[in-house]
């Protein structure tokens, strides 16, 4: 019965991940781009013959507009593989005058030339064999097949993918335009997966060791192991939020709190910056140690210190040459989180936004709290000491 359920399901679709949007976009993109074909085609061949050029073409624009990012959709894989195959469907014809013979050595050889020349794309056995069983127009053609109609046609359509698989957000064609430029300092791609650090030279060994070909590249599979890993860690963390690792009710000052009590402020409480807040507790600003820094940090004959206590004693009069309230001074640009949002997006926002600080706030963006790096420590060093029993007792051999 166990074997006979497997067995079933073997045949049943796997889960569908794909939302509705992308399928009928994928359905849209693929009616304009044969509906070019036929346009461009009809220009070179009979109406009788225009099925088997354009039946490897319809092939094609599965691929390109239902997966793009596929190895076996990308451009090498995509232009070599029709114009090679054509040309070994149009020698085979020529070589062989038994269509049944022809038509199925044109297709063995194809596929293995388009494996050793690493073109390898399915439509392209459609080409081959399209060249040798077509009508006469075709085969007086000869080897301006390969021109016209089928380099025309891998010109328009390629053109046509490169336009809307870049048009749309979610995508980006060729499929090395998805990797984004990471900083030097930036690059740790690593991801660890029952104990293990993995990266990218890994990924390709195993790719390797497989001895065949996969439909998945390697940046897919990172994506895949990265957001595994995202999900994973926070399956671990529970529904752990921002409320509950945040330093409640934190100090802050107001625009027009002066620069020289906001320094002594942050001097008292031992902390590195002081949100800003309107009468409303909304944020709209934050003060930290870099933006008093960044005023005194030039002088002739003159100590930081003196430069700094010079910096904070009020102009007293009714004009100034500098920042003489915390509205002046602080960044604008105030990065800050939800109360109620996971933990786990913390990482991100502090990799790639620069900041130490992040002040939480309501659904009204009013302060409630303070989150730093400390404070995600602690719990994710809670959170081990808390597992770790837990998983010493289901070590195998135990």
């Amino acid at each position: 019965m166990a074997s006979a359920r497997r067995l079933l399901q073997a045949f049943l679709p796997s889960p569908d991940t794909v939302g509705l949007w992308e399928k009928v976009v994928s359905g849209l993109a693929g009616l304009v781009g044969i509906g070019l074909i036929m346009a461009v085609s009809a220009w070179f061949l009979a109406p009788r013959d225009l099925p088997w050029v354009v039946a490897s073409m319809g092939a094609s624009a599965v691929l390109l507009f239902a997966v793009p990012h596929g190895p076996l959709s990308q451009p090498w894989n995509f232009v070599g593989g029709h114009l090679i195959s054509a040309f070994i469907g149009i020698t085979i014809a020529q070589l062989i005058p038994d269509k049944v013979v022809a038509a199925a050595l044109a297709v063995g050889v194809a596929i293995s030339v388009m494996y050793i020349t690493r073109c390898l794309h399915p439509p392209g056995g459609a080409t081959a064999l399209s060249a040798v069983v077509s009508g006469p127009a075709v085969h007086a053609l000869g080897y301006q097949y390969m021109v016209t109609p089928v380099l025309v046609n891998v010109v328009v359509m390629f053109a046509w993918a490169l336009f809307i698989n870049n048009v749309l957000g979610n995508r980006r064609y060729p499929e090395k335009l998805r990797r984004p430029e990471v900083k030097p300092e930036e690059q740790a791609p690593q991801r660890v997966i029952a104990g293990l650090s993995v990266e990218p030279r890994d990924l390709d060994y195993a790719m390797r060791e497989l001895g065949e070909y996969i439909d998945l590249s390697v940046s897919d599979l990172r994506a895949i192991i990265e957001l595994t890993a995202a999900h994973a860690a926070r399956r671990e963390l529970g529904h752990l939020v921002c409320r509950d690792i945040m330093t409640p009710r934190p100090a802050a000052v107001h625009y027009d709190t002066p620069v020289e009590e906001a320094w002594r402020r942050m001097g008292e409480l031992k902390v590195r910056a002081l949100p800003v807040v309107d009468d409303r507790d909304r944020v709209i600003g934050i003060l930290t140690i870099a933006d008093f820094l960044r005023q005194v940090r030039e002088g002739e004959g003159e100590t930081l210190a003196g430069r700094l206590r010079r910096f904070l004693q009020p102009s007293g009069g009714l004009t100034t040459d500098k920042p003489e309230y915390s509205g002046h001074l602080m960044s604008r640009k105030v990065v800050t989180v939800r109360e109620d949002q996971h933990v786990m997006d913390l990482f991100p926002i502090y990799l790639s936004q620069g900041v130490h600080h992040l002040p939480v706030v309501d659904d009204q963006n009013r302060l409630v709290g303070m989150i730093t790096p400390k404070d995600v420590l602690k719990v994710l060093y809670g959170e081990l000491l808390r597992c770790a029993p837990a998983r010493r007792m289901e070590a195998p051999g135990d």
